[in-house]
């Protein structure tokens, strides 16, 4: 039997809930030290509801950071193509805070002392393969390999700290200004690299 519009809103609003859940206690502890009961305590629902859509903290995690990254690889996918240039890799850096913004408490938890490295580790892994292809269309093309992969971790780990930063003021300002400001820092270092 097919669900109602009114079940499948239902559904969609208990996971929302369960979701600010998640992340309301990852800012006070860690995955581990997290129980299904405390967490149904909290938004108010039945153990056995939480069971409905989850078979338990960790499988709540894991669909939760799924989702994410795929909005992050599907943002990937959609920017990035063979002649990379700069106003493609702006357009991406945009859709990268915009969704950064549109899930703030959440990137917050999982960046936050209490989240998941190794999800972490997969974004930056994922950002480090594009961002080969981007740091080539940006430097010259005399630039050593060596010189690139390091200039790739250094970038990588200013926006680690950037988007960390504007996470924690709350993300004051635009999502495009902040595409702004890391453009701007990447254009500023590569400029500044010789051969």
């Amino acid at each position: 039997m097919e669900p109602t519009q009114k079940q499948e809103r239902r559904y969609r609003r208990t996971e929302a809930l369960i979701l600010n859940g998640l992340t309301t206690l990852l800012q006070q502890k860690s995955i581990k030290e997290i129980t299904v009961r405390e967490l149904a305590d909290l938004v108010d629902i039945n153990r056995s509801t939480f069971y409905l859509h989850y078979t338990d903290i960790y499988d709540l995690l894991e669909q939760t950071e799924q989702r994410l990254l795929k909005q992050f690889t599907d943002a990937v996918n959609e920017k990035f193509s063979a002649n990379l240039g700069p106003n493609e890799f702006f357009q991406f850096l945009d859709c990268t805070f915009t969704i950064l913004a549109e899930n703030a408490p959440l990137c917050a938890a999982l960046m936050g002392p209490n989240g998941d490295i190794a999800f972490l580790r997969t974004i930056e892994k994922l950002m480090h393969e594009k961002g080969m292809q981007a740091l080539r269309a940006f430097t010259p093309r005399e630039l050593p390999e060596q010189d690139l992969q390091y200039a790739l971790s250094y970038f990588l780990a200013g926006c680690m700290g950037l988007v960390n930063a504007w996470l924690k003021n709350g993300c004051p300002e635009p999502p495009t200004h902040m595409a702004e400001i890391a453009m701007l820092l990447l254009r500023e270092g590569i400029s500044g690299m010789h051969i």
